[in-house]
């Protein structure tokens, strides 16, 4: 005689684990050691960015913003006139435009926290040496030149190119300088 009794998940799979009712601590403390808690430095504090601070970024974001215009007018100009060969005006011109977009974003918030202060010197860093790179590229691109007028005479060199290409060396040289600035002050409140 079979009986027609159904299996229960019990007998099917076997019985259920274990349970405790109290859990082991989540945390294993090994006894006879000191336990000692140190509070991690957080690098999100808040830091209050003073109004002039906010002012000379606005004004040095501003400044790149007319600095990136005019070295890629002047590059555009100097390809027109076959004198420009590595287009440093052109990619420092975006450089500077993307610098100053990024400081009058960076100073549209007056509370900023560390992280974001060393981000910003981080940054400001890199493109101090792009900024060096370019001067130097335009620097012997301008110095190239002269040597032409030697050989040549002054019916195969373009004055206005030798003109645009002093501009471009002053803007790169300014923007260098400015850059410098603008790390070391930021650098004052990064401590």
């Amino acid at each position: 005689m079979s009986t027609n009794r159904s299996m229960s998940e019990d007998d099917l799979y076997g019985p259920p684990p274990a349970y405790s009712l109290n859990p082991p601590p989540s945390v294993y403390i090994i006894s006879g050691t000191p336990h000692e808690y140190r509070e991690r430095h957080t690098s999100h504090v808040s830091i209050v960015l003073s109004p002039n601070f906010l002012r000379y970024l606005l004004a040095a974001g501003l400044i790149h913003l007319c600095i990136g215009l005019a070295a890629i007018v002047c590059d555009i100009l100097l390809i027109s006139m076959n004198e420009s060969y590595s287009f440093t005006g052109f990619w420092a011109g975006v450089l500077c435009l993307a610098l100053g977009i990024y400081l009058i974003l960076f100073m549209s918030k007056p509370k900023k926290q560390t992280c974001s202060l060393q981000r910003f010197k981080i940054i400001h860093i890199v493109v101090c040496l792009l900024i060096m790179a370019t001067l130097v590229i335009s620097t012997l691109n301008l110095a190239s030149d002269f040597c032409f007028d030697t050989y040549f005479g002054t019916f195969r060199c373009q004055q206005s190119a030798k003109q645009l290409k002093i501009i471009l060396v002053t803007f790169f040289s300014f923007t260098f300088v400015q850059i410098c600035t603008t790390s070391l002050v930021t650098s004052f409140y990064a401590r």
